[in-house]
């Protein structure tokens, strides 16, 4: 028997009944557009945490003055210290030969120039902050370790800082009051986007750390420690090293905890992934309902149309149709249909991949693997569930299939 003419008998017969064809290959192309709308976009949003955490600086550990703990899927600070001190970096820096240390404290302010006011954060930190975070300056210039040395009141402030206080005009050498505190702008940083937790890096001014700690907070103390190593095996080795150091400056007893907490941009990748792959794993599950539901849809019109076709197999099988000729055409119905549903789903997926990318500025991700297999998967899903009806239409006998549609 010609295969390619059956197939086209096959697909014939279906667009002879295009609403029952349509209704019955739903469920598949829901399936197929969950399996591939949910790759893509798990795998553009595992992207953009990775670009996300190279904004924070690559090979980077943050030892914060602070314990936190795991609630569900988020981490909350549950105790914050006073105990991290400007000399704890200088011990850093005396022990740890190779990486780039730096204090860091951020909080919330008030910012103002002239009549307008607007509420940012004000970040004190030394000059290796720019380098480790990889910081530059759009206009003017950043602010040096001379300013860093003198209390300098300077700042570099971030695009939407610029655009909230100055409407688009030029902020290099104009004068900001900061908590009541004047800063000259010497400045405007390059636009970074969001972090992971979704907040604005761009909302943000950047002043010398002794300066913000001394003449707008007032405090002896620092928020975070921030630690670039060279290299990837050097940032595997330093969190023991930089306990032990820590520990040691604060005086902690043996059976003391620590009274500070590391974290890297591994923990943070991670733990966004393993949120991203429980719920990869739920819609994955609605998915492979969702073709099952499809391949017992297609069992459901397979039977429905041996029923309707009695007359049309009875005459086939008395003119010499043989038993694999028939089962060989409902198998191919069975495949054109769930084909059919999977190519329409593999369309409504993608494109709305597209659209999802889009709609969270994620990078877009082409998920063709995801795609074949997903197309395979349910061309086979509906062969399985087409065997049955094939093989019961194969064994029709010619005179009681004649008899019975008579």
């Amino acid at each position: 028997m010609n295969v390619v003419r059956t197939l086209g008998i096959s697909i014939e017969v279906l667009l002879g009944h295009r609403l029952r064809t349509f209704l019955s290959s739903i469920g598949i192309a829901i399936g197929v557009a969950a399996v591939v709308l949910m790759v893509g976009a798990g795998q553009a949003a595992g992207q953009d945490v990775v670009n996300k955490v190279k904004t924070m600086g690559t090979n980077l550990l943050m030892v914060q003055a602070a314990r936190f703990r795991t609630f569900g899927d988020r981490k909350r600070t549950v105790a914050t210290f006073t105990t991290l001190k400007p000399r704890d970096v200088r011990q850093l820096k005396l022990h740890i030969r190779g990486a780039l240390i730096c204090g860091y404290l951020q909080r919330g302010v008030i910012a103002k120039y002239s009549n307008v006011r607007t509420r940012t954060n004000l970040a004190g930190a030394a000059t290796e902050v720019f380098t480790m975070r990889g910081i530059r300056a759009a206009e003017g210039r950043l602010f040096t370790p001379g300013d860093q040395r003198s209390l300098a009141r300077v700042a570099v402030i971030g695009p939407t800082v610029a655009e909230n206080l100055f409407n688009g005009g030029d902020p290099v050498g104009e004068r900001i009051e900061v908590n009541k505190v004047i800063f000259r702008v010497i400045g405007v940083a390059e636009s970074r986007g969001q972090d992971l937790a979704g907040n604005d890096q761009d909302d943000v001014i950047y002043v010398p750390l002794r300066t913000a700690m001394a003449r707008v907070f007032h405090v002896d103390y620092l928020q975070t420690v921030l630690v670039q190593a060279p290299n990837e095996e050097a940032l595997k080795s330093l969190p023991p090293l930089i306990t032990s150091i820590l520990r040691k400056s604060h005086r902690l007893r043996r059976d003391a905890k620590d009274d500070f907490t590391i974290q890297d941009q591994t923990q943070l990748i991670q733990s966004q992934e393993d949120t991203n792959r429980t719920f990869t794993l739920l819609v994955g599950s609605v998915a492979g309902i969702s073709l099952f539901t499809g391949g017992i849809g297609i069992l459901a019109v397979m039977l429905i149309s041996i029923r309707e076709r009695t007359r049309e197999i009875g005459l086939r099988r008395a003119i010499g149709g043989r038993k694999r000729d028939i089962l060989l055409q409902f198998l191919l119905e069975a495949a054109a249909l769930s084909t059919s549903g999977a190519l329409i789903g593999l369309i409504i997926g993608l494109a709305g991949n597209v659209i999802t990318c889009r709609l969270f500025s994620w990078p877009i991700y082409w998920p063709w693997s995801a795609s074949v297999i997903a197309l395979a998967l349910s061309i086979v899903m509906g062969v399985i569930f087409g065997v049955y009806p094939a093989m019961k239409a194969a064994r029709l006998q010619p005179a009681v299939a004649l008899h019975a549609a008579g």
